[in-house]
């Protein structure tokens, strides 16, 4: 079998890092492969900074049972590192979805809760989650096509059962098969209040998926004129964009759209 390495994402990789800090997992190796100026100027605890410069020393000091877990600025650039300590034989290597952000965001959350009881849950939720094969010991669990109870929830604009997740323990940062978070999902049902919601629970209004696109993006492409308004009254950033360099503003169908953020058309594109 060929060398691999593992996605997770940032509430699992977290998790990880929370049980090395208390001891009950004494080996892991935490990457921070983004550039140096961005490392010096912040960095997750404990994280050291992984270049083509030192590479070399690192593969050939650090043991090959180290469980290796590494991240960049979203998610992408460390697949690729990843990748390269799987080839050197390194057994255990995982590369955090979302990158940095998504990672520091979600160490400031409370620890994800167990996979609720029928004792802990509403009727409703029981039946819903019953309904779509939900069981185990994570409430984060993903399903077909990586959703997870909360992203379903959010999907079908179903506020209270998402609200009731969220209490549970349950992570607005988790992504899917297509590294969308259930804001995504939100903006999908059109459900304004799951929006809210979820952004209260800290939800990153401008977490990127796997073609770099924001729920402002889908948002301004599919003519959610409504969603798009929603999303930039909470802050959601119109200037980002995603890896063909276009903004919301570039991706409008609909006049509504347009107008909305025609405002941005003319500013310079954001950093990267």
């Amino acid at each position: 079998m060929s060398p691999s390495f593992i996605r997770i994402p940032a509430p699992r990789a977290a998790a990880m890092l929370r049980e090395h800090r208390r001891g009950e997992s004494a080996e892991l190796a935490l990457f921070d492969s983004r550039d140096r100026t961005s490392f010096d100027r912040g960095h997750i605890e404990g994280a050291r900074f992984l270049s083509d410069a030192n590479f070399g020393e690192i593969i050939s000091t650090l043991p090959r049972s180290t469980p290796v877990l590494i991240y960049c600025f979203r998610g992408n650039a460390s697949q690729t590192w990843a990748g390269m300590f799987a080839d050197f034989r390194f057994g255990e290597v995982y590369s955090v979805d979302g990158g940095y952000d998504a990672l520091a965001a979600a160490l400031t959350l409370p620890e994800t809760a167990p996979f609720p009881s029928t004792k802990s849950t509403s009727q409703a939720l029981g039946s819903f989650l019953a309904a779509r094969g939900f069981s185990g010991s994570d409430i984060d669990a993903a399903g077909e096509h990586g959703l997870t109870p909360l992203m379903h929830a959010a999907w079908r604009g179903e506020e209270a059962l998402l609200r009731e997740l969220l209490s549970l323990g349950a992570s607005p940062l988790s992504r899917n098969a297509d590294g969308n978070t259930a804001l995504w999902l939100a903006c999908v049902g059109a459900n304004g209040a799951c929006v809210r919601a979820l952004a209260e629970a800290g939800v990153l209004l401008d977490s990127r998926n796997d073609t770099g696109a924001t729920a402002l993006m889908y948002c301004a492409s599919s003519g959610k004129a409504d969603m798009l308004a929603l999303l930039l009254s909470l802050g959601a950033d119109p200037l980002v964009r995603n890896f063909d360099d276009a903004r919301a503003v570039d991706l409008c169908s609909t006049l509504d759209c347009l107008k909305l953020l025609r405002h941005t058309a003319d500013l310079p594109l954001a950093a990267g």
